[in-house]
């Protein structure tokens, strides 16, 4: 006989959520280099706690390799690894999942972000569960368009991270970095029970390119989900539906390899435009 396993009935609160939405409207909305907001201590520490210790390991679930850029680690247990497949979530993390796309929460985030009508993605694709060891990375890079229908697209991203006891020396520091591509902006280091949700576009360029430092038996663990918007507008932050990621070498170490490695869509575009021009 089958039993559902017994988890806290937890659930997002209106009243406190429109509350907190309030208060770092602003903030949001004027930050650099583009639109985002950081918010400690997110959910109860109970519960974030219980969503620490049901967090698979490597071996636990098939995880999938992600992509980090031109610079990636082979080795399994250093590698980005992400994993969106439901079934596979501790019951608490499945739960808490369907929160974060319920209606309150979207509600939330109209009133934090002054953006309405978004779409949630219940297939998480390239998102759900992230884990990196020690030694990964991931380089600072724009995001591709993840949805399936081209015309549907990617508005925000969320991060939520699970790390207790996560030490500046540790590192894994989110970056965010401004249009030019000549500074980071901001760093967030992703501590336990920590939320940044900020604005996806053409020149949202965030990662964390410094390899980990933590001990070997420490992963940088992470939900992350994406939020769309139907036929979003396009202007100077977002210019449409593309279908590649634009990584940018950051590092000496990124900086040092040929820019077709790092950044090869540049190359892809010159050789389709001059292909164009001897048609012509």
């Amino acid at each position: 006989m089958t039993t559902l396993q017994t988890i806290p009935a937890y659930y997002f609160d209106h009243d406190e959520l429109q509350a907190l939405a309030e208060q770092y409207h602003e903030e949001f909305v004027h930050a650099e280099p583009f639109r985002n907001v950081v918010i400690d201590n997110f959910l109860p520490d109970d519960i974030a706690m219980q969503l620490v210790e049901e967090f698979p390991d490597p071996d636990d679930i098939a995880w999938d390799r992600g992509d980090t850029g031109a610079m990636r680690n082979n080795v399994r247990n250093y590698a980005k690894l992400g994993h969106s497949n439901e079934k596979d979530f501790g019951p608490l993390t499945r739960h808490i999942m369907l929160q974060f796309y319920s209606a309150t929460f979207i509600k939330f985030l109209g009133t934090l972000t002054g953006q309405y009508g978004l779409i949630m993605d219940p297939h998480y694709r390239g998102g759900g569960l992230h884990s990196t060891g020690v030694g990964g990375k991931l380089m600072v890079h724009a995001d591709k368009s993840r949805h399936p229908n081209k015309k549907v697209d990617q508005m925000f991203n969320l991060i939520y991270f699970l790390n207790p006891d996560w030490k500046e020396e540790y590192g894994g520091h989110l970056e965010l970095w401004n249009q030019d591509l000549t500074e980071c902006k901001r760093r967030v280091l992703p501590v336990f029970n920590r939320l940044i949700i900020f604005m996806s576009g053409t020149n949202s360029y965030h990662g964390h390119p410094q390899p980990l430092t933590c001990p070997p038996d420490r992963r940088r663990n992470s939900f992350a989900l994406y939020y769309y918007l139907l036929e979003r507008p396009q202007n100077k932050d977002y210019e449409g539906f593309r279908n590649f990621v634009d990584w940018v070498p950051t590092t000496e170490e990124e900086k040092a390899l040929p820019l077709e490695e790092t950044r090869p869509q540049l190359f892809r575009f010159e050789k389709k435009d001059n292909k164009e021009q001897k048609q012509d």
